[in-house]
């Protein structure tokens, strides 16, 4: 495996038989799954990021612009109509909150990083959405979240975080010691402090995942939720398949 990434080891903690389809054995999805969640955020996404990229300059006229561009190939992915409606009303006031975001202070807007956790375990890849630098507090990173809000107290969720502090070192030679959820959607940030002990705490919680696959624990957890909707995997499933018989 070239690399690893934080979503990666969080579908390996999920589960690890979808982990080994997705990624060890890079099978093809065989059952389908909703995808309207998931290209909805890759478009605000996109957005944030050019809001950041333009110094703040391209305003929500122009955001919006786009937006109205890029959202209607996004309506067949939808389940009905309605939902459609309510998606495209979230992502206009999405828009409107970033739009008046000051950005004077981000350093970069979707950094890709590459980075050594521990000897003899894979580097991690992935992207910090935006990364800040003030005077007064130093380095602070931030990660977009389209979906439900949750906690800043969640230790699996402010992982990402945290992996971002560690990049933050890699790239510019000190960590970030804060960061935050922008919760766009719901317009509100669930804020993080990272500290020495928590960049120690992901380092061996890489390890630990990595340990997993070179052992090759691959196994299979069940969630009826996240399996029925969500495992595009999920007829090709024992596990999946004996609950679902039994109902």
């Amino acid at each position: 495996m070239e690399y690893l990434s934080f979503s990666r080891l969080s579908l390996l903690e999920t589960c690890g038989l979808r982990f080994y389809f997705e990624y060890v054995e890079k099978r093809s999805p065989v059952d389908p799954v909703p995808l309207h969640h998931a290209k909805f955020g890759t478009l605000l996404h996109s957005l944030y990021e050019q809001h950041a990229n333009s110094a703040g300059h391209d305003s929500y006229e122009v955001l919006k612009k786009r937006y109205d561009v890029d959202f209607p190939k996004l309506v067949s992915l939808f389940p009905d109509r309605d939902a459609a409606v309510q998606f495209y009303k979230k992502g206009l006031a999405a828009i409107q909150r970033f739009s008046r975001y000051l950005v004077k202070d981000v350093v970069a807007s979707e950094k890709e990083f590459l980075i050594e956790t521990s000897t003899g375990v894979p580097p991690l890849k992935g992207f910090i959405d935006r990364l800040i630098y003030s005077e007064d507090h130093g380095y602070l990173v931030a990660d977009l979240k389209t979906g439900k809000a949750f906690s800043g107290g969640d230790r699996k969720k402010r992982r990402q975080l945290v992996v971002y502090s560690i990049a933050c070192e890699s790239e510019y030679g000190t960590p970030a010691d804060s960061g935050y959820f922008d919760f766009v959607v719901q317009g509100n940030r669930a804020w993080v402090d990272i500290a020495e002990e928590d960049r120690a705490e992901v380092r061996a919680w890489v390890r630990e995942k990595w340990h997993e696959i070179e052992m090759e624990r691959f196994d299979a957890k069940y969630s009826r939720a996240f399996c029925s909707a969500y495992c595009p995997f999920r007829s090709e499933c024992d596990t999946f398949l004996q609950h679902h018989r039994a109902g």
